[in-house]
């Protein structure tokens, strides 16, 4: 370093002019519209996986409507999708 032995009252005087917040990006609010992506990404990601699929086997079209929280046995899903409150799907 060009300053090693020079007295500190002198290297406070060398970097005392430079802005520590000048180096640094400026802190701003994000626009609304970037608050509202990640407010509904962040909704999506918590509530439960919900899905309709369409599917055709022979002549006959087939709504088959799932809502998985995580929670569920396996074997209740089944039961569930094959017998549904509106009836038999399947």
């Amino acid at each position: 370093m060009i300053m090693e032995d020079a007295p500190m009252e002198e290297i406070n005087d060398a970097i005392g002019y430079i802005d520590i917040c000048s180096c640094f990006d400026p802190i701003f609010e994000p626009p609304i519209d970037f608050l509202e992506e990640c407010r509904k990404r962040w909704e999506a990601a918590q509530s439960s996986f919900c899905k309709t699929i369409e599917c055709k086997i022979g002549n006959t079209w087939y709504v088959i409507e799932t809502e998985c929280d995580g929670n569920e046995p396996l074997t209740d899903k089944v039961k569930r999708l094959i017998f549904s409150d509106k009836g038999v799907i399947c």
